[in-house]
């Protein structure tokens, strides 16, 4: 997995449209993160990048690199109840063994108003063909992760892009009864009809130029009343209950 984080340190340093696409997106992680002083945690944090737009972040991961804070299973946090104020997590959730676990996690350790930040796939009828035809990570549409139990030993790569799909979407009513005590989403939208793709992601090249890029930000915008049909992102803001 080490190599593969180098790898994705590179690929920002060199590839443009990673950069812009993700400065978009972090920008707006900034804009829905809870105001205080207790602690941000970004969980899966990957390069690090993040850091770069909010310096005093926790970066962990769930192997220690040079450029990380921490290191651990994000299934089992390193910290006391009501001790973060907002966790962030870009492309994670979809790779967790247990996502309703991880979200237990998330309301006890988030003190009352803290958010949860997730930024993930999203399989549109547009994208689900796409992603299926050229990413080697699978949907599955068919597990109820409400009836696992403990974890499994596995490879942290190993996923299912339709996690958030499940959960936040088709299972939205499952969702809020579970959670009815504990957490509730306060914003949930569709994201990225055309330029994320066209950026190839961390994996592929590019299928445009670097002068191109605001041409299709500018279609990327003309799309949006289409999102629900087009999006390959979803973006999700939980908040935790209480006082």
């Amino acid at each position: 997995m080490e190599h593969i984080l180098e790898k994705h340190r590179q690929v920002w340093d060199n590839k443009e449209i990673i950069r812009v696409i993700y400065t978009e997106w972090y920008l707006k992680i900034l804009k829905d993160l809870y105001p205080t002083d207790a602690p941000t945690v970004e969980l899966g944090a990957g390069g690090g990048n993040f850091k770069q737009f909010k310096p005093d972040v926790i970066a962990a991961d769930i192997v220690p690199m040079p450029w990380l804070d921490m290191a651990f299973d994000a299934h089992e946090m390193p910290f006391v109840d009501d001790f973060l104020g907002n966790i962030v997590l870009v492309d994670v959730l979809h790779h967790l063994y247990n996502p309703v676990q991880f979200l237990h996690e998330a309301a006890r350790t988030l003190r009352p108003g803290g958010r949860l930040i997730m930024l993930e796939p999203y399989p549109s009828p547009f994208s689900l063909p796409v992603y299926r035809r050229y990413h080697p990570e699978p949907f599955e549409f068919e597990t109820d992760y409400y009836a696992r139990r403990g974890l499994q030993t596995k490879d942290p790569w190993d996923s299912n892009q339709a996690i958030p799909y499940l959960l936040f979407y088709k299972g939205i009513g499952q969702f809020n009864a579970h959670f009815k005590d504990k957490l509730r989403i306060v914003r949930k939208e569709r994201l990225s009809c055309i330029l994320y793709p066209a950026s190839g992601g961390f994996e592929n090249k590019s299928m445009i130029p670097n002068w191109m890029i605001p041409a299709f930000q500018a279609l990327e915008t003309l799309l949006t009343p289409l999102r629900p049909l087009l999006a390959f992102r979803c973006y999700l803001v939980l908040e935790r209950k209480g006082t």
